[in-house]
């Protein structure tokens, strides 16, 4: 057992609250354990001047001085900056941008995913968000006559992985959707974006203290597996739920 009490192979608690931001395009509040981000997705008055072809795509990222300890600084870092274009390609990777085309012309979305509370694992609970929140923007905007088609190929969903510290057992061993005392101790740490329809979409692993073997990255990518298809179900609920509450 893990220092919360978990299984390896188990996520943290998970919600999606859709319809978070009532100003929002579309939103959602995900949470994972203690993190909390704050999703939103709206649309840009004009797309970027260098588009030629379809629609775009593209994500912020920041997380407020208060979601964590000591206090974080405001201005974007390069961490951040990283963090964001990892989303942005997330997203890109579910959405069909030939699609993102209406009568008026191409439409661009930005996904924001503000960080309230950070305890491990915020890029990719942003990722898992975001994915909802974009999902909602482009339904509304098909409900206002601004996209004709649909153009989500397939829902995106993220989570870590790493190999950690198990103190009972005197081992390092594999484990699933690390929390910050986890990802802090890690050996080997690792982020896995999947699409549902199959295939992933980027592996973002780091050996922390040397290299890790291929037996041990296949053993994290089985616990990714299983834990973004929890978070698929979610997502699918939460879109559910909108979906009913919008025909009652």
């Amino acid at each position: 057992m893990r220092h919360d009490g978990r299984a390896l192979d188990q996520l943290r608690p998970f919600s999606l609250e859709p319809g978070f931001i009532g100003s929002a395009l579309g939103s959602v509040l995900v949470a994972t354990g203690r993190t909390r981000v704050i999703c939103t997705a709206s649309r840009e008055a004009k797309p970027p001047g260098w588009l030629t072809q379809g629609g775009w795509v593209t994500a912020e990222y920041a997380m407020l001085p208060g979601a964590v300890r000591p206090r974080g600084r405001r201005e974007p870092d390069g961490r951040a900056k990283e963090i964001q274009r990892l989303i942005g390609r997330s997203l890109r990777a579910a959405i069909d941008l030939e699609k993102l085309v209406g009568p008026q012309g191409p439409v661009a979305l930005t996904v924001d995913c503000d960080v309230i509370e950070a305890d491990g694992g915020t890029r990719t609970a942003a990722i898992t968000g975001g994915m909802v929140a974009l999902a909602l923007a482009v339904r509304a905007l098909q409900r206002e006559g601004v996209l004709t088609a649909d153009p989500v190929r397939a829902l995106v969903a993220a989570v870590s992985v790493g190999v950690c510290p198990l103190p009972a057992a005197d081992a390092e061993v594999p484990m699933l959707d690390l929390a910050y005392v986890e990802d802090s101790q890690a050996v080997v740490d690792c982020n896995v974006v999947m699409l549902e329809r199959g295939g992933l979409v980027e592996i973002q692993g780091t050996g922390e203290r040397g290299g890790f073997d291929r037996p041990t990255l296949s053993r994290m990518l089985d616990l990714a597996e299983s834990g973004i298809a929890s978070l698929f179900a979610g997502q699918h609920a939460a879109l559910a739920k909108v979906a009913e509450q919008a025909g009652s």
